[in-house]
């Protein structure tokens, strides 16, 4: 058991200058990273509702009723099965809505850095990140909504309410 804890101890400071430099440059990037991880999350949860709203309507084909939402997630593989739903098309787009809104990000912050070393806070970063979400939101809301989650109904109003 010794052997092992000297082993692990040995091993954690190899390249220890390299680690801690790595480490301190992770822990810069703390906030973006998070930032990253919402909006990864809020587009794997468009996704789902996406696919929620799919399956709500194969079901609503064959039985002529709006399917309860769990009886939606449960049959989103025979949905897939069934070609309605395909993983590819998907991931793409989740990818390039990740790329497209992290570049947004990065360029509104860009944008903040420019403004605030010429003495003017511009808050960029801010407006670029509130209409991002605010899309995803929006997005996942209609999608609920067209899975026949009646109680979508009001916020979808308030949404597009906010949005003219």
């Amino acid at each position: 058991m010794w052997r092992d804890i000297e082993e692990a101890a040995r091993r954690l400071m190899d390249l220890f200058p390299l680690k801690a430099a790595a480490g301190v440059c992770l822990l810069s990037l703390e906030q973006h990273a998070l930032m990253f991880l919402a909006f990864s999350l809020l587009v794997a949860m468009d996704c789902l509702s996406r696919w929620l709203a799919i399956s709500a309507g194969m079901l609503k084909e064959k039985s002529g009723e709006i399917p309860p939402l769990l009886l939606s997630l449960l049959s989103i593989p025979e949905a897939r099965r069934k070609g309605l739903i395909s993983s590819k098309v998907m991931k793409e787009a989740g990818l390039s809505k990740l790329f497209l809104y992290n570049i947004c990000v990065i360029a509104a912050g860009l944008g903040d850095y420019l403004l605030s070393s010429a003495g003017s806070p511009s808050g960029l970063s801010a407006i670029a990140v509130s209409y991002l979400s605010s899309a995803e939101a929006l997005s996942v809301t209609e999608n609920l909504s067209e899975a026949g989650v009646k109680s979508m109904a009001g916020l979808l109003e308030l949404f597009r309410k906010k949005e003219s």
